[in-house]
């Protein structure tokens, strides 16, 4: 039996935590970019309120450490005094029970809605990343970057980047991640499309991989397991020009300065 993870000491009530999943690349809800996936607000005693699977519920720290993370980030509105920290979380804990919006759902697909009292279709439901936006919003802090631009949707690097918040914690396991290509539909370099689960690339692409790890020294490319190229600096880069050959495995191997290595791989279809 493992033993309870406290939350690290700098954590407070209101503060963020974003996380990139243990899953694989094929899982829909993988997206690209670190700390990009899940979403929760810390409400103390080592408790943190999200939203997944059904409805708005309340998990301890361990849960998400041990079952769920593989990259993590805390994060603090540094806008908002303690009060207002506060009484995001109690907002928060009072949405318990609250239905889960699937964010891929058609037609709204993420169109975030700052009044759950609205009658809209889905103004009674909310997605992970939704939860902490309108805790804060409702006071008057927007820490979605993108504010109300369409498409109106608000994800982890929204707000990681806003001007609003800061990082506070990170610890990574396995920070390497694929921006380029990431399910979607390439022609001649550029994402025409998105899709929940396939790459589709028609013909020459740049791919390209981002790490939150400083020590790492370089990159290397495989198509297949086959070595193809290596990048000394970030963000590490490959441009993909050969002729495709049906569904392939993209991996990127980073070396740390141990002597340690990791790897990720992510499955395309490479038409010409």
């Amino acid at each position: 039996m493992r033993d309870e993870k406290k939350v690290p000491e700098c954590v407070q009530i209101g503060d963020l935590l974003l996380l990139d999943m243990k899953a694989e690349e094929s899982n829909p809800w993988k997206r690209p970019g670190l700390y990009n996936e899940h979403a929760a607000i810390y409400i103390g005693n080592n408790s943190l309120v999200d939203a997944t699977s059904k409805f708005v519920r309340v998990k301890d720290y361990s849960h998400y450490y041990y079952n769920w993370t593989k990259n993590l980030a805390f994060l603090r509105v540094k806008t908002a005094n303690e009060k207002q920290r506060k009484t995001a979380a109690e907002w928060a804990k009072n949405q318990i029970g609250l239905a889960y919006q699937v964010f891929f759902d058609i037609p709204w697909f993420g169109l975030k809605i700052a009044n759950t009292n609205l009658p809209f279709p889905t103004a009674h439901q909310l997605y992970c990343m939704e939860l902490p936006w309108i805790a804060y919003y409702r006071l008057g802090i927007d820490i979605d970057r993108n504010g109300w631009r369409l498409p109106c949707w608000v994800t982890g690097n929204d707000i990681i980047f806003d001007d609003d918040i800061e990082v506070i914690y990170r610890e990574v396991q396995n920070s390497t991640e694929f921006v380029k290509p990431y399910k979607g539909v390439y022609i001649a370099n550029k994402q025409i499309a998105y899709t929940l689960n396939h790459t589709i690339i028609f013909g020459t692409i740049d791919i390209e991989v981002i790490t939150a790890n400083l020590m790492i020294t370089h990159m290397d490319f495989y198509i297949d397991n086959t070595y193809k190229s290596t990048d000394t600096t970030p963000p590490y880069c490959w441009r993909w020009d050969e002729r495709g050959s049906g569904r392939t495995g993209i991996t990127a191997v980073a070396y740390v300065s141990s002597g340690n290595h990791y790897s990720t791989t992510i499955m395309v279809w490479k038409i010409v």
